[in-house]
């Protein structure tokens, strides 16, 4: 069924309502050529490590992917996708209801709320009234608590723009594209796949894994991996699937060790192929966007020659 929105939201390159620290959002075309030079478009495109949700999202409104199962371990970022997939009149109404001040800004920085709904809309006032998005706790407002900067608190609040944005992700819940929100680790979303997608094919089904970053993560994510050992346990999980994924990680010495041509399990070498993705990204600390490269390891078969990445 196709989708009935304004032909400049459906092509824009914002579809998320979310803005993410890290944005994978330029890296959207090139996981696109992978995805299309490999197999048809996949039964289910799984996100564990879920975010801004820009791929999948631009996924589903292109075609190039049926289903998406979107998953985030962040209390707060699980409750707002839930929320804007399955509840997302409530989320709306809220959003037109809140005042984007500096007093509600730290009003939600110092809540705990209780319930979904109230999380779901804690995550998206701070994430568009919060420097880069950062949900972070040493990231401040947009603007500073004083507001002497050009840009206020409400420059990225845009509340028409958020509604058009948050009624896609509900169109295309309520149309079955988006199959399920879940707030799990991403090795137990696996082992859960792996008993409810038993039989079928490895190739129908496409993991994208976006991990925190090695650099800086601290002071970008409120949840991380704690240690060396968590990205050690992720290329394990990622050895011992069946299924086709692509992973994307900051460009950084260790990541290159990890994956460095095979992936072994047991007694099976899975191959893979590593490149690397110029991405623009604002960090914490920084008041411009910054150029860094981004890894993409990937058990596709077939990683097409292209301008865009550069093969290790």
């Amino acid at each position: 069924m196709p989708l009935l929105f304004e032909e400049r939201l459906l092509r824009s390159a914002y579809l998320s309502p979310l803005r993410y620290p890290g944005s994978k959002r330029q890296l959207v075309a090139v996981i696109q050529r992978l995805i299309t030079a490999n197999i048809p478009p996949p039964i289910l495109f799984v996100e564990p490590f879920c975010g801004g949700a820009s791929i999948s999202l631009r996924l589903l409104v292109g075609d190039q992917a049926q289903r998406t199962w979107l998953n985030d371990l962040d209390p707060l970022v699980y409750a707002f996708w839930r929320t804007a997939a399955f509840d997302t009149l409530w989320l709306i109404d809220a959003m037109h209801a809140e005042p984007v001040t500096i007093e509600r800004w730290e009003y939600h920085r110092a809540s705990v709320p209780r319930t979904l709904r109230d999380r779901a809309l804690k995550c998206l006032f701070l994430n568009r009234t919060t420097f880069s998005g950062i949900l972070h706790r040493r990231a401040g407002p947009i603007g500073g608590k004083r507001q002497t900067s050009a840009y206020r608190i409400d420059c990225r609040f845009n509340k028409p723009e958020l509604e058009q944005r948050l009624r896609l992700v509900g169109a295309l819940a309520a149309a079955g594209s988006i199959v399920d929100v879940t707030n799990l680790d991403y090795e137990d979303l696996v082992l859960r796949l792996r008993r409810e997608l038993k039989g079928v094919a490895s190739n129908k089904v496409v993991f994208y894994l976006d991990p925190p970053y090695v650099l800086k993560a601290r002071t970008l994510y409120e949840w991380t991996f704690d240690h060396g050992q968590e990205h050690d346990r992720l290329s394990n999980v990622l050895a011992s699937m069946r299924w086709r994924w692509i992973l994307s990680y900051d460009d950084h010495p260790a990541v290159r060790a990890r994956y460095n041509g095979t992936l072994r399990w047991g007694n099976r070498d899975q191959k893979t192929a590593t490149f690397v993705v110029p991405n623009r990204y604002s960090a914490a600390s920084a008041t411009t966007r910054t150029d860094r490269s981004e890894l993409l390891v990937t058990n596709l078969p077939v990683v097409p020659a292209d301008p865009t990445w550069t093969r290790l």
